[in-house]
Formats: C-alpha cells, sequence, structure tokens
C-alpha cells in the first residue's frame, strides 16, 4: 500500500474532532546553525494530521530574524517564509538554535522572546532553541528538557531553570532536546488537540512503534548512570526507553556514534577514574562498584581506555 493509499484508508476511520477545536498556527524561527532534523521532525506530524484530518488544523512558517536563507549545522541552506514578524495570541513559537547560543545572547533576539511572551504568544524550543529561552528569561522556574550532553553546563548557567531529564517537556513552554524527540512532542501536541487516536494514526505513518511518553528516552541514560554497579542489560535498556534492541542501537548509533553496550562502559570506567582521585578505595572496590567481576578484566578494560592501568593512574596524580 503506498504512503497516500495508506491516508486515505486511514482518513475512513471516524475521528471525531472535539468542536471547541481551532486552527493551530506554529512559527518556526531558525537560527544560525540550526539542527535540521528536529525542524523535520516537527512538520510531519503536523502536515500528517491535515490530511488525517481532512483539514488545515495546522498551519505553520519557516523564519529567520532577517528574513535570509537558513543554514542548518550540517551546511544545509533551506528557504524561509520571510523575516519573523509578531505573532497573535494563541499562536505559538518553535525557537530551534545553534551551538553559538551556548557562548553568548543577542539583546535583539531577546527583546522579541520577551515580547512576544508578554503578549500571549506560547513560546518553546528545540534543541539549542533551549539558550535562547533561558538567555531572555523565559525558562526561569519552568520545567524545560535538555540534551544530556548539555546537562551540567546549562544547570550552571541558568540555576533558576527546572531541568528535566525526560525526553521531552510539555507546558508553557514546550521544549525537546533535538532528534526525532520533537516528532514525539508534536504528537503529543496533536492528541490533546485531536485525541489519542489521531496521534497513533501517525504514529504508524511515520513508522513509529507508539506515541512516546516524555520519560521514554533520556531516561535510559539516568536509569544507566544509577546502575553502575550492577549494570543492566542490553533487553533491560531497551524496555527502559520503549524500544527494541535494534532500535536502541540505531538511536545510539545515530546520536552517540556508540552502541549501547559500549557507551555504559564508558560511564563505568570514567566512575572508576573519578574514584580513583578522589578516593582511597582498593583497586578491586573500585572495580566492583563498576560493575566489574573480575579486577583484572576491568584493568584491561581500564588500560584500553586510558592508555595506563589504575594503579599507575593513581601513582601518577591524575
Amino acid at each position: 500500500m503506498s504512503h497516500q493509499s495508506a491516508i486515505r484508508a486511514l482518513h475512513k476511520v471516524s475521528m471525531p474532532v472535539p468542536a471547541q477545536t481551532v486552527g493551530q498556527r506554529f512559527t518556526f524561527l531558525v537560527l544560525d546553525g540550526f539542527a535540521h532534523l528536529p525542524l523535520a521532525s516537527a512538520l510531519e506530524p503536523m502536515g500528517l494530521a491535515n490530511q488525517l484530518l481532512g483539514e488545515r488544523a495546522y498551519s505553520w512558517r519557516i523564519t529567520t530574524l532577517t528574513g535570509a536563507p537558513a543554514s542548518s549545522s550540517t551546511g544545509l541552506t533551506i528557504m524561509t517564509d520571510g523575516a519573523y514578524a509578531p505573532l497573535g495570541r494563541g499562536d505559538t513559537l518553535i525557537v530551534i538554535g545553534g551551538p553559538g547560543l551556548r557562548r553568548q545572547s543577542d539583546p535583539r533576539l531577546n527583546h522579541l522572546l520577551r515580547r512576544e511572551a508578554a503578549h500571549g504568544v506560547r513560546i518553546g524550543a528545540f534543541c539549542m532553541g533551549v539558550y535562547a529561552l533561558a538567555h531572555a528569561g523565559l525558562l526561569d522556574g519552568e520545567e524545560c528538557a535538555v540534551h544530556w550532553a548539555e546537562l551540567d553546563g546549562f544547570a550552571e548557567k541558568f540555576p533558576k531553570v527546572r531541568i528535566s531529564r525526560n525526553a521531552f517537556a510539555l507546558g508553557r513552554r514546550p521544549t525537546a532536546p533535538g532528534g526525532g524527540v520533537a516528532a514525539d512532542l508534536m504528537m503529543h501536541l496533536i492528541s490533546e488537540a485531536h485525541g489519542p487516536d489521531v496521534a497513533t494514526k501517525i504514529a504508524d505513518l511515520m513508522i513509529c512503534n507508539e506515541v512516546r511518553s516524555p520519560k521514554s528516552q533520556q531516561k535510559v541514560l539516568s536509569c544507566m548512570e544509577a546502575n553502575l554497579e550492577t549494570p543492566l542489560s542490553a533487553q533491560e535498556i531497551a524496555d527502559i526507553a520503549a524500544m527494541s534492541v535494534r532500535q536502541t542501537e540505531r538511536l545510539f548509533a545515530q546520536h552517540l556514534n556508540t552502541t549501547p553496550m559500549n557507551f555504559y562502559m564508558q560511564m563505568r570506567l570514567e566512575k572508576a577514574r573519578k574514584l580513583l582521585s578522589q578516593t582511597e578505595l582498593s583497586v578491586t572496590e573500585i572495580a566492583v562498584a563498576c560493575g566489574y567481576k573480575s579486577t583484572s578484566h576491568f584493568t584491561k578494560s581500564f588500560r584500553d581506555a586510558y592508555g595506563a592501568t589504575p594503579k599507575r593512574m593513581r601513582a601518577v596524580g591524575n
């Protein structure tokens, strides 16, 4: 069955839409070096929702501050719908940023975001766009989903933000840390407006197993971190992610360029390195604390990773 045929078949199924539902308008403000995947992942569910519902339930614009074409982090340049213009109450603005936002704020952007927030615009962010909202003070006291690699630095820079380890955060400031998680966030918003059946059919068309909950992905890293002494199996990690083992492996390969178990081993060895420098525990005790049943296996893994045995590293004070 073709993609269009599948849509027509699903559209025949009765999907009542709440009477109070009105067309929802989204504006995406893409900044220099923006991540392209979250943008594409957000647009696809809205387009499918329009086709399934048989109406223009969602509309969107892609803008930049100046109206010029935007270059993504991969070097791909996209045309936009023009320069950003003030939105109306009830509209949603999603900021998608690049790595430059980590270092400094943009006064013009700060003013724009504060003005829109004051006018009742719902404002969210994908990927590094969370830095733009935080610089403008719009995340103070709000829950925010941040990419796991940015957690420590973001928390130190913005102590008033309630950082979530969930895959995404909903509410007044919807945020997603990047990648395909933006699609999950959008499907939840669609579910809120049109019911879970519509969101589930969109997930089927996008070849997703299900509409994943906010807790389904970054929770994996938190669980791994909490189970270094007694490591989880590959199947247990996949179960936490609500995915198959192969899907979990593809996710880690895409975002971390490694496998779940290799990444897990790196976490355990990093803990061991810290224990060597910060405690008086013996090498055997450290091996056990980091999930190794054999001291010799631990020593070999540590040497392969750091180029020195645990005893040697402790002796030289690293």
